[in-house]
């Protein structure tokens, strides 16, 4: 075969230069992977099959796999772990040591509660107070943690804060039974609105729902005065909306605590014990319906430094009882008895949604009413005018035919409906 001459050479290997010029630019913006596997594939068989028979390198990739898949295992964990740890840090509550206690004198008595409590195999009472602006919840605070920790203002001169107040308190005396026990108290504001007058608060309610949310409330201490002697109108709305807001179950968690309870003169005719029983019974009628009567124990509290003192310094009311062992005796009781109280959303009732199944039945009711009973008699009213009306114009065309004159122009329905716009419209 002759060879080729040196300008044809040239020639062509020019244009292979061109073509794997154009080849680059073409291809030069492809992912990595497929320049490999088109590399892979341009190699020869025996290149290939040597790649394939190498054991190193099939280690070598399958341990790249491997390394690839670690990595994202890792990241994946890490993720988890840091919203574990967010939500760790969001849920943890410090305790602070309360201190307070071993200055109380009611301080053996209270840690004999709590060591009850703690051999019920509980570890913390939670206790949430509610009630109208005024009535001494903040003040009951101090008084059951033995410490200023709550703001109290003798005067509503301006409306509460927009948020409820925690306080945790941890006992730590030395005493490994005892020690570690926790005490959650929730204050809240008002249920009043001042601003709007007389009406119920339904946005701090909404407020203070959304602070309790998943919180487990052992008992509910809900704050009013001794000293008045009625339930107004606006204690029995604050009642209902409660019971709307977070559902009737809540007051079978409640307990009725009446401050000011150093009555120094009862009413004419009544004693401390009986004038105390009648407030107490009252408020019990707000709240109990005709199916629903929760047991709504009740406890009186004076929170006021002039309150009277027993031999051992603990605080006493008129009839000599020691009401803050009282209240924390009641609201232990109250914390073994059922299940905590816990609030989420649609537990309470919505009042506009109340009966809306009645609606249908109702129209239907209505229906049949206005079919077999009004209806009818209305039927009857108007035959019976219209036998009426007939008789007058016939009694008419009678007299006039004896005075010898025309008959009497009796109007059409349609002139008779014409004439009936005219005179509404004067």
């Amino acid at each position: 075969m002759a060879a080729k001459p040196e300008e044809l050479i040239g020639d062509e290997d020019e244009e292979y230069d061109e073509y794997e010029e154009e080849y680059e630019e073409e291809y030069e913006d492809e992912p990595e992977e497929e320049e490999d596997a088109n590399a892979a594939a341009n190699q020869p068989a025996a290149v290939q099959a040597a790649l394939a028979a190498s054991p190193a390198l099939q280690q070598q990739k399958q341990q790249q796999q491997l390394d690839d898949q670690e990595d994202l295992a890792a990241d994946e964990d890490e993720d988890e772990d840091t919203e574990e740890e967010e939500e760790e840090t969001e849920d943890e509550e410090v305790a602070q040591d309360w201190s307070a206690l071993r200055l109380l004198p009611e301080a053996d008595q209270l840690l004999d509660l709590f060591g009850h409590l703690r051999e019920e195999g509980r570890k913390q009472i939670t206790v949430l107070l509610l009630g109208k602006s005024g009535t001494g919840k903040s003040s009951t605070v101090n008084s059951m943690l033995g410490e200023k920790v709550a703001a109290v203002s003798a005067f509503k001169l301006q409306p509460d804060t927009e948020s409820s107040s925690t306080y945790l308190r941890q006992v730590t005396l030395g005493d490994p039974e005892l020690d570690g026990f926790k005490v959650k108290i929730i204050d809240t504001y008002g249920l009043e609105d001042p601003e709007a007058g007389d009406t119920v608060n339904y946005t701090a309610l909404q407020r203070i729902a959304e602070d309790i949310k998943g919180v487990p409330i052992d008992v509910v201490l809900y704050v009013d005065r001794l000293d008045l002697y009625r339930v107004e109108p606006l204690d029995k709305r604050i009642m209902q909306s409660l019971s709307e807001t977070f559902g009737r179950r809540i007051w079978e968690k409640t307990l009725l605590v009446l401050s000011h309870g150093n009555l120094p003169m009862p009413p004419p005719g009544t004693t401390f014990e009986t004038f105390s029983d009648r407030r107490i019974a009252l408020l019990r009628g707000a709240v109990r319906g005709l199916f629903f009567k929760p047991a709504l124990p009740a406890q009186l509290v004076e929170n006021s430094e002039a309150c009277k003192v027993d031999a051992e310094r603990c605080r006493i009311l008129p009839d000599g009882s020691r009401w803050l062992v009282d209240l924390w005796g009641a609201a232990a009781d109250m914390a073994l008895t059922g299940k905590p109280y816990q609030w989420r959303k649609g537990l309470g009732r919505n009042p506009n949604r109340s009966f809306k199944w009645l609606i249908p039945l109702l129209a239907y009711g209505q229906y049949m009413a206005w079919k077999t009973l009004l209806q009818p008699r209305l039927l009857s009213e108007e035959q019976k005018q219209a036998a009426l009306d007939e008789a007058a114009w016939a009694q008419k065309a009678a007299e006039r035919r004896r005075l010898g004159i025309g008959p009497p122009l009796k109007p059409t329905p349609e002139n008779a409906w014409r004439l009936e716009q005219m005179y509404d419209d004067d």
